[in-house]
């Protein structure tokens, strides 16, 4: 049984997945003019923007745990591109053009979802 989605909830994704889509955009049309030669990557330009911010050592909610950190209530992550996927139309299209599920891939990047060492705080231990 899948999970209904609540619309709101999706219309904000969709919302911070489009900012996403502009911010890296403009970031490629400034490195295309020789501004950023240092950073190859669509994710190394948005990490150099986030920390020109005073955003520094990203890392998912996951990896701050497992480092004994815990996100500070009210802090919203910040958005970097994930692994591309591919999904199940994608795959068959590719299949159908003679292509690999590696090819496929590139249809599809998710969005990782990230905080920064501002953001998080030492776990309290009982």
């Amino acid at each position: 049984m899948k999970k209904s989605i609540d619309p709101k909830k999706k219309e904000e994704a969709l919302k911070r997945r489009a900012a996403l889509k502009d911010l890296s955009s403009s970031l490629q049309t400034l490195s295309k003019q020789g501004l950023f030669p240092e950073f190859p990557t669509v994710n190394g330009l948005l990490r150099y923007y986030y920390q020109s911010k005073g955003y520094t050592d990203l890392k998912t909610f996951r990896q701050w745990k497992e480092e004994g950190f815990s996100v500070k209530k009210g802090e919203k992550a910040i958005l970097l591109w994930a692994q591309p996927v591919a999904s199940s139309q994608s795959k068959e299209a590719a299949t159908e053009a003679g292509k690999t599920e590696e090819e496929a891939k590139e249809d599809y990047f998710p969005v990782c979802h990230v905080f920064a060492a501002c953001q998080v705080q030492p776990m309290k231990s009982n």
